[in-house]
């Protein structure tokens, strides 16, 4: 074979790979079509999925803590008219706002709509934690089913069909969580969902009887 086609068949094969890179699920808080928002890129509906966006949240929750409580700091070393002025200057949150997470829509689809939304956090404007998870609604073929096969004052094992956990099935573990209503009952309620061979997926941490929870993969 010649080397001036070996060229050309290296060429070719260079410029297929860029084509068609390995799509790594990716967050970023940028703008598309002018925009911002937390947009995420090759979206894996599966549990790593969802533990990357949990993982991107918790990071996101604590860092504005931080810059809220800096905020606060100073604001309380200032008088009432100083820190009026400091306030109407600042650009920056002194509470907590939801976190809403899209699926980045393609080159030419415009912004994100209501069915780009993947999950909001929706959190306690003052302490900074987390109250509910709002997943958007999708049609199915297929129900989700979520049993509750073990429960004590302090915990509760649920368990699904299925040995993953998308969004849609997360969705329907709230549902059930929500059905049972033990964590209202309890400082501390812990609910467990396991695959169908018993393999713990993720738990839900629920304090002060259900006003707040953390997802723990």
């Amino acid at each position: 074979m010649k080397p001036y086609f070996l060229a050309i068949l290296l060429l070719i094969n260079l410029v297929f790979c860029r084509k068609h890179p390995d799509k790594k699920m990716e967050i970023r808080y940028t703008s598309i079509n002018d925009i911002y928002g937390n947009y995420v890129f090759n979206f894996k509906n599966s549990i790593d999925g969802i533990k990357s966006i949990n993982d991107y949240a918790g990071k996101y929750i604590r860092a504005s803590k931080k810059v809220t409580d800096s905020i606060k700091t100073r604001i309380a070393s200032l008088t009432k008219e100083e820190a009026t002025a400091y306030l109407s200057g600042q650009s920056l949150p002194v509470s907590a706002g939801n976190i809403v997470f899209y699926n980045a829509p393609g080159e030419f689809s415009g912004e994100p709509e209501a069915n780009d939304m993947l999950i909001e956090y929706i959190l306690d404007e003052d302490h900074f934690k987390i109250k509910g998870l709002n997943i958007p609604s999708v049609e199915s073929k297929d129900g989700i089913s979520v049993m509750a096969v073990g429960k004590t004052s302090k915990a509760c094992t649920l368990k699904i069909k299925e040995n993953a956990i998308t969004l849609q099935g997360l969705r329907a573990v709230i549902n059930k969580i929500n059905e049972l209503g033990d964590h209202r009952n309890s400082e501390q309620y812990v609910y467990t969902v396991n695959g169908e061979q018993n393999k713990p997926l993720l738990s839900f941490i629920y304090e002060q009887k259900g006003k707040y929870f953390r997802l723990n993969f």
